[in-house]
């Protein structure tokens, strides 16, 4: 049998990131006993590098003043270690203070005119090539790991690498790589440092796999990870070429920083209750064979000294557990959530943990089912996405088709462009490409076969108008599919506009057109015109902009046009639906039901075949559907109730009664046994000896069971 080491296995983590003060009185006994008592398996702790939490007298070194003599690293290591607990410790060579950068200032980054680069006002910092980084990083990890009996190490803020570096290894390397000189424009994200840009995401790498290698050379059981951010991090990424794409490959398991307190957008207060569980999905989806866990906190990140809100916290958590995510609980002042200023929250993730550790077995190797995909395009992120939602021209698409799926019921999985294969998207019955605008040629004539052979496409607004390296097509590299042709004109559609109602059409169902001619329009729209050869439908079509005011001239003489903002047709096999507007973001950004109504009935409209899992439940309560592949099959439904008051974040969670879910074509059902939560669940085998049905009474918080099934 494989030997699997304790990091592929469920992680139940807590860190604390100590200020240097908290080494004061630092009481192993009671930190062992808080991770005791929540079912903690593993611990994250201060080593060094901005300042030292053990005795450390090497060159550059910076001991902790409130040291005294102890050697906390070493007691907690052995303390744990008795109690069954792992020890990766947080090591972070973001940079150094005056003092110490001048003792060594070639060891660091520079500016165009060789000046240091500074950071939060005081850290001189390196760079990706640098010695402090590299040479001395290695250094410091070897003497540490010589020393004290850790299980792993967790390289901090590894992102150091913002903007373009000077410093005479960078210029060597770079002249001695390239052939050229390293660009000195003042705008980083301009065509001039395209090839820097893509050199310096292959220094990152390098960067991260000499420590890696530097963990690994005191065994493969030693655990390397390091902090990059996740899937809608779009600025962080193209600035300081780290990205999870290339980085996965040397982590042991994979993090997503990912807190309530909007880590994920620098505008919004609580980030949306759907990014836990999105994180984790997307995690799965690039490295499913490893551990994907979740770095929250029970207090937050932007006001880290008080605690996070009680109740989103909790449904944060479950909704990250409902999809098989393990978690980092990060606190970022004292020795202990129970040993800080602001303790309301200690002690929240217990009833999680729990759950987990429980089922810990049983939820091995359990993967989100899935009917529809999202292609995610990390191209298009790179080029048209931005960490402020507001500037944002990709993560917000995907976040409307997220929350319409969610609502829907619908199961869904992230699609991405790294592995992206006909057999990886065959069993699906709808594919979404949410303004995936930057499409490889190789790409597209994979989603041709896919639709060719009966599958289903969502897509919108500028999908396939650019190729992988962010190059302008002369027209869209679907438009075979899409059944209509871009005439280069946008317009800008973000105020006072609508979209004409042109046809009968599945997709403009339940919408009452038939007491309307008008719905919704907003955002940007692209002017396209229907392909004479192609055999597309107009459902509806752009209707330049009506201004309100004053209102005796609010009105057009006709609201005709022939550029369509929704089609409707078929290819090969397959089904097919594009959006010249941005209706899927729409979903997110305004939310009415119109942009709602439209994208979901585009979906069930364009699937292959019925939907396995269907849900009788309010939008509110989020349902996930896991599978174990085997025989027999095993199957978790998870079920979170986000059901509250109008107001964020949530204070009370408002029960919901009779749930209800169908599992088609699943099999005979073997086995069942309720894990969590539920009032009167009852699982039932119907008629159709192939299909169960999941019946609840009243759901709380949080619900979830393990199915069993075999094929006859």
């Amino acid at each position: 049998m494989e030997r699997r080491y304790w990091y592929q296995k469920q992680l139940r983590i807590l860190q604390t990131v100590l200020r240097e003060p908290d080494l004061q009185k630092y009481d192993v006994e009671k930190v062992v006993d808080y991770m005791k008592k929540t079912n903690t398996n593993c611990i994250v702790v201060n080593a060094g590098g901005i300042i030292d939490f053990f005795p450390n007298a090497a060159e550059l070194g910076r001991e902790n003043r409130f040291m005294d003599g102890q050697d906390m690293l070493k007691d907690l290591t052995e303390a744990c270690h008795r109690n069954g607990i792992r020890v990766m410790v947080r090591v972070d060579f973001r940079g150094v203070e005056k003092e110490r950068y001048e003792e060594s200032p070639d060891w660091f980054a520079e500016d165009k005119d060789g000046g240091p680069v500074v950071d939060w006002g005081f850290l001189y910092k390196p760079c990706y090539n640098s010695y402090y980084a590299n040479e001395h990083a290695e250094e410091f990890i070897t003497r540490m790991m010589e020393n004290y009996a850790i299980d792993g190490v967790w390289e901090n803020s590894v992102g150091f690498g913002t903007g373009p570096c000077y410093c005479w290894r960078c210029r060597d390397l770079y002249r001695r790589e390239t052939g050229r000189e390293i660009p000195t424009e003042e705008d980083y994200r301009s065509e001039a440092f395209a090839d820097y840009r893509e050199w310096k995401a292959r220094c990152a790498d390098r960067h991260l796999a000499r420590l890696r290698n530097a963990v690994k050379r005191f065994g493969e059981e030693k655990a390397f990870c390091a902090e990059i951010f996740g899937m809608f991090h779009a600025t962080n990424a193209w600035r300081t070429g780290i990205d999870l794409y290339n980085a996965k490959d040397q982590f042991d398991f994979l993090v997503s920083p990912a807190f309530l307190d909007g880590a994920a957008a620098e505008t919004k207060k609580w980030d949306n209750l759907s990014y836990a569980s999105s994180s984790i999905r997307f995690l799965k989806s690039i490295s499913p064979e490893k551990e994907a866990v979740l770095l929250c906190g029970n207090n937050g990140t932007k006001w880290r000294y008080i605690k996070a809100p009680e109740k989103e916290t909790k449904l944060w958590m479950w909704e990250a557990a409902a999809v098989g995510g393990g978690f980092w609980n990060c606190m970022f002042n004292g020795q202990c959530p129970s040993e800080t200023l602001d303790r309301r929250n200690a002690f929240l993730e217990t009833e999680v943990y729990e759950y987990l550790k429980e089922h810990e077995k049983q939820l091995e190797g359990q993967l989100p089912a899935a009917e529809v995909g999202i292609y995610y395009s990390k191209p298009s992120r790179d080029f048209f996405g931005n960490d402020r939602e507001e500037n944002d021209g990709y993560g917000v698409f995907i976040k409307g088709v997220e929350q319409v799926l969610t609502e829907r019921h619908i199961p869904w999985q992230f699609v991405p462009d790294l592995t992206f294969c006909l057999d990886n998207i065959r069993k699906l019955k709808a594919l979404i490409l949410p303004n995936a605008a930057c499409i490889s040629e190789e790409h597209l004539e994979i989603i041709r076969r896919y639709v060719e052979q009966g599958g289903g496409i969502v897509a919108s607004y500028e999908t396939s108008l650019y190729d992988e390296q962010g190059n302008r097509r002369q027209d869209f590299g679907l438009k075979d599919l899409f059944g209509c042709s871009y005439t280069g004109i946008k317009e800008d559609t973000s105020f006072d506009c609508y979209q004409l109602i042109r046809a009968e059409h599945p997709v403009l169902d339940q919408m009452g057109c038939e007491e309307t001619q008008v719905l919704m329009n907003e955002g940007s729209t692209l002017l396209c015109r229907l392909s004479e050869e192609q055999k597309t439908e107009m459902l509806c079509s752009y209707i330049p902009r009506i201004d309100n005011q004053p209102p005796e001239f609010a009105w057009r003489g006709t609201l005709r046009t022939e550029y369509p903002t929704v089609t409707a047709g078929r290819y090969g096999l397959g089904k097919v639906v594009y959006f010249a507007n941005q209706t899927d973001k729409l979903c997110y950004t305004n939310g009415h039901e119109d942009f709602r109504n439209l994208f979901g009935n585009a979906v069930e409209w364009v699937k292959s075949g019925e939907f396995q899992f269907r849900a009788k439940a309010p939008g509110s309560v989020h349902i996930t559907w896991m599978e174990k592949e085997g025989s027999p099959k095993e199957s978790v439904l998870s079920f979170v109730n986000t059901t509250a008051g109008s107001n964020r974040p949530v204070q009370e969670i408002v029960p919901v009664k009779n749930i209800e879910v169908t599992l088609h074509s699943v099999g005979k059902l073997k086995a069942y046994e309720i894990w969590k939560g539920g009032e009167g669940i009852k699982v039932t085998q119907n008629d159709r000896a192939d299909t169960v049905t999941v019946c609840m009474d009243t759901l709380q918080e949080f619900a979830a069971l393990r199915i069993v099934t075999e094929t006859f």
